[in-house]
């Protein structure tokens, strides 16, 4: 799992890159570019009515690194595509992380439950380590001169093999026949507590997917750091973002979700005030840190509060999250772009903090509790809806 995390943002991170030197290479602003980013959400909406059969046939531990090894073979692609290939690539590359995504959450989850031991925040971890790797790496490449295709491709057969290595070492588990319970709808909506966690986690999601693809743009534009240099400061976001996660499952049992929410959302806004009030690259390299930092737990908090609160298969509920979270994460964000645009990025980096002041007044959600500003509108979950069992699926059943 640690390696499929590893291998599934190192693949990945090129991606920001790639996006400014394809911005330059087709000849588009920054809102087309934007839009044509919107593909990877389409994807998401996409893949929401299979992802979670999939991967209850296929079994977490092989749609994982399937998924992931498809997703990182079309990145070189991003490259030397023309612009509808771009937006198509984005599309395909939304739709196989989707199913990975639930894949590789289910194999979190289900070790939790079996061993009672938190490795939620840890699995997420090697994912902010490999996204550390490809930052510097990337930098590394732009300044000797590597050519983005030849980046990319070497990024994505390095995940393959790194998948290969999870298909071998992986125990096997085996596929459970579905039993039948009437017709499945096609589209599993999230229900009322995933809305409610997704909206508590929202700021925060939109935050991550702002840096993740104008971040670079920012050190390099607004800065004006070179490409070597705005890699090492990327770091210092990926640094952050890994060693929250290191001792991300400590923190949650002696903090508890809430505090969690609420230290995360503040911690993001600092950094992000700082970032935006300074012109030192050694300032923007503290403030990437402490963005870095309030991000980490963002997703794993999300994951956990769902699989504690929610009701029906972990699969779908896994998979509703997923839409509405990587919508926040890699769907809002191309939006700024346009703000990005018509105004600066400065700009669209300040509309971020309202959405922060939001996950801090949500964060009850994560105890099952409906903010005191919303208990009127909404029916808050009751302290027994758990109580009562709720149908799951076999595959879920023999996780424990």
């Amino acid at each position: 799992m640690r390696c499929c995390s590893f291998a599934t943002r190192f693949s990945s991170f090129p991606c920001s890159p790639v996006c400014r030197r394809s911005r330059r290479r087709l000849g588009i602003d920054k809102a087309v570019l934007g839009l044509a980013l919107l593909g990877a959400p389409a994807g998401t909406f996409l893949a929401l009515p299979i992802a979670g059969r999939v991967t209850d046939y296929l079994t977490p531990r092989v749609a994982a690194p399937l998924m992931l090894s498809i997703a990182a073979l079309i990145t070189p692609l991003l490259t030397i595509m023309p612009i509808l290939g771009f937006f198509l690539c984005f599309l395909l590359f939304g739709f196989f992380r989707t199913i990975l995504d639930v894949a590789a959450n289910m194999i979190s989850t289900g070790i939790e439950q079996r061993t009672g031991q938190k490795v939620l925040s840890r699995s997420h971890g090697f994912w902010s380590v490999g996204l550390l790797v490809g930052s510097l790496a990337s930098g590394f490449l732009a300044e000797h001169g590597v050519s983005p295709f030849h980046h990319q491709l070497g990024a994505a057969l390095i995940v393959v093999l790194c998948c290969l290595i999870v298909l071998k070492i992986a125990p096997k588990e085996e596929r459970m026949p579905r039993i039948a319970t009437g017709r499945r709808k096609v589209f599993v909506l999230p229900d009322r507590i995933i809305i409610l966690i997704c909206v508590m986690v929202f700021g925060i999601g939109i935050s991550e997917g702002a840096v993740y693809d104008w971040g670079i743009f920012y050190l390099r534009e607004v800065l004006n750091a070179d490409a070597a240099t705005a890699g090492i400061l990327y770091a210092g976001f990926t640094i952050g973002m890994g060693a929250t996660r290191m001792v991300g499952d400590s923190l949650r049992e002696r903090f508890g979700t809430m505090t969690l929410v609420r230290g995360s959302a503040t911690c993001v806004a600092l950094g992000l005030v700082l970032l935006l009030s300074t012109g030192s690259l050694a300032v923007a390299a503290v403030a990437l840190f402490l963005m870095g930092c309030g991000v980490a737990l963002g997703f794993p908090l999300a994951v956990a509060t769902t699989i504690t609160l929610g009701r029906g298969s972990m699969a779908d509920n896994l998979a509703a999250l997923a839409l509405t979270l990587l919508i926040a994460n890699i769907g809002v964000p191309p939006m700024l772009g346009f703000v990005a645009e018509h105004a600066s990025l400065t700009v669209s980096f300040m509309v971020l903090l309202p959405f922060l002041g939001l996950s801090f007044i949500m964060a009850p959600v994560a105890q099952g509790r409906v903010p005191s500003f919303l208990r009127g509108a909404i029916k808050g979950p009751k302290d027994g809806d758990k109580e009562q069992p709720a149908p799951v699926s076999p595959q879920d059943a023999a996780r424990g």
